[in-house]
């Protein structure tokens, strides 16, 4: 995401307990099945339908997302809020 952008991200890793602890209102989403790690794979279609096949890969399916998402400016509008939080949580964290 972050090469179809031109940028570098900076990853945080923030677990979900933290999170949870720090801004309640994310809790509930959080804590529980997503709080680990997974992989999804398509090979169980793949053994019933082999002719199944992506035609999309990540990068292209992220440029059509970007371009999608920057074509109208209704689109680009951020939640101060949620920002302010995010970035509470990021410095307690970080530091």
């Amino acid at each position: 995401v972050g090469r179809v952008l031109g940028r570098s991200p900076r990853i945080v890793h923030v677990p979900s307990e933290t999170i949870a602890r720090l801004a309640p209102r994310f809790g509930p989403g959080l804590v529980g099945d997503k709080m680990h790690s997974v992989v999804f794979d398509n090979s169980k279609i793949k053994r019933f339908v082999p002719d199944f096949t992506t035609r999309v890969p990540f990068h292209r399916g992220i440029e059509r997302s970007v371009a999608w998402l920057t074509a109208d400016p209704a689109r680009q509008t951020i939640d101060e809020e949620t920002e302010r939080i995010l970035d509470m949580i990021i410095a307690r964290y970080d530091s």
